[in-house]
């Protein structure tokens, strides 16, 4: 029986181009499906006005602040998993962290998610907080995938559990 899991895709949007917020979360979505793992990402409903993510539209059903916000924090909610995705932010062209992502991971925590903090930044890495903050600390989305992959494809059926 093919069941499946859903993960929660945190991660830089703010300041970003369209290819750097999506790109990243494409991949991880397509190689997480060949496990029967569905990405949620929080992209959707979201439109790119310009070149790059800003901060909100006014389109009351899913621009406002209070709109992103309530959908990103059902994700978690309903979500199994969480990939926090914190890179050097001059590694994905961003203006900088990306506070939501630290919000996403915190909320994660709270409601006892299993959460894999990915990052290639040592300040973040060796964080107090946002590392004790997550049950695995990675470097590469690939070392994300197979983590979820070993532990959720268990109950998809998309990894042997023997």
């Amino acid at each position: 029986m093919m069941t499946s899991k859903f993960v929660y895709l945190a991660g830089p949007i703010k300041g970003c181009t369209e290819a750097s917020a999506k790109n990243w979360r494409e991949y991880v979505a397509e190689e997480l499906e060949r496990h029967y793992i569905t990405a949620i990402s929080p992209l959707r409903c979201e439109p790119l006005v310009g070149e790059r993510y800003g901060v909100g539209t006014d389109d009351p059903k899913f621009g406002t602040a209070r709109a992103i916000m309530n959908k990103n924090l059902y994700d978690v909610r309903a979500c199994d998993a969480v990939i926090a995705y914190l890179p050097d932010p001059a590694t994905v062209d961003a203006e900088h962290h990306s506070w939501g992502t630290m919000s996403e991971l915190s909320w994660a925590r709270a409601l006892d998610k299993m959460v894999i903090l990915v990052t290639d930044d040592p300040r973040i890495a060796e964080h107090p907080v946002l590392s004790a903050s997550a049950g695995w600390v990675v470097k590469s989305l690939d070392d994300a995938i197979e983590i979820l992959a070993g532990i959720l494809g268990g109950y998809t059926g998309g990894f042997p559990n023997v």
